[in-house]
């Protein structure tokens, strides 16, 4: 299964000095075509990639949440219908970044 955008990833490599490294935290997946490999090599840098630890960090991101510490509202930019997130999500439209998604719109 692929998925994602490339273009992150090319910023990272194009923007990375000789020898540096590239790190890749998360999902992610765009085919392997895509992929400014021989940059890479050229540049003679690390790609470094690992899976987010999701449930060993989530029960201390709640905590500071209660806390007052994190206000993750201040990171939500839409307030998507369900029914409409598919087609505003793959296009990318009107600067969405971090949806939160409403079921049955509202």
């Amino acid at each position: 299964m692929e998925a994602g955008s490339p273009i992150a990833l090319h910023w990272a490599i194009t923007s990375v000095k000789k020898g540096g490294i590239v790190s890749v935290a998360g999902v992610y997946g765009p085919t392997g075509n895509t992929v400014p490999i021989g940059n890479v090599v050229n540049k003679g840098l690390t790609i470094r990639a690992n899976q987010a630890s999701v449930r060993r960090l989530l029960p201390r991101l709640i905590e500071h949440v209660r806390a007052g510490r994190i206000n993750p509202k201040a990171m939500i930019t839409h307030r998507v219908p369900l029914a409409d997130a598919y087609h505003i999500l793959a296009a990318t439209l009107d600067g969405c970044i971090k949806p939160v998604l409403v079921p049955n719109g509202g």
